[in-house]
């Protein structure tokens, strides 16, 4: 069966939503320049997550919906652990078309702006993309020695980008 035959009952759906609502997020990045080709590359993330004592709640998720990855666990800063059900690029519009009757308006917003976004990335590097790679480099730290970082030169080794 394709997910887009699964069986689902109403009511294990609307759940699904509220749930989605709760506990779900989905977003469009920009990444940062890549190094060679000076362009910028595109993601969604979208996913629900739960501590791990609660993963039959993420199973459950994935089984109605008929697709998503669950991955874990990631330690969070709590010192317990996390599971996450992931979806693709591939499968982020269908998620949307399986929870959009029950989704509230705020979290289809989201899914619409993201998607729009995807669709309609400019590729071409911008001032802001090269300003985020450097803030970025900053809390990375030296690539050399990783002490403190300005983005173009150590204070610490000397090490020039």
């Amino acid at each position: 069966m394709t997910r887009t035959e699964m069986i689902r009952t109403d009511t294990d759906v609307a759940w699904c939503a509220g749930f989605f609502d709760g506990e779900g997020s989905v977003k469009y990045y920009r990444q940062v320049p890549d190094k060679s080709t000076r362009r910028v590359g595109r993601v969604i993330l979208c996913s629900v997550s739960q501590n791990s004592d609660n993963i039959e709640v993420l199973e459950f998720f994935q089984s109605v919906v008929g697709f998503g990855k669950i991955l874990g666990p990631y330690p969070t800063e709590s010192g317990n652990t996390k599971h996450v059900v992931s979806y693709g690029i591939d499968e982020v519009l269908d998620l949307l078309i399986v929870l959009k009757s029950y989704l509230k308006t705020r979290k289809t917003l989201d899914f619409q702006s993201a998607l729009a976004s995807y669709w309609a990335h400019d590729f071409t590097a911008t001032s802001e993309d090269f300003a985020r790679e450097i803030r970025r480099a900053k809390k990375k730290g030296c690539p050399e020695c990783g002490e403190k970082w300005n983005g173009l030169a150590c204070s610490n080794c000397h090490f020039i980008a």
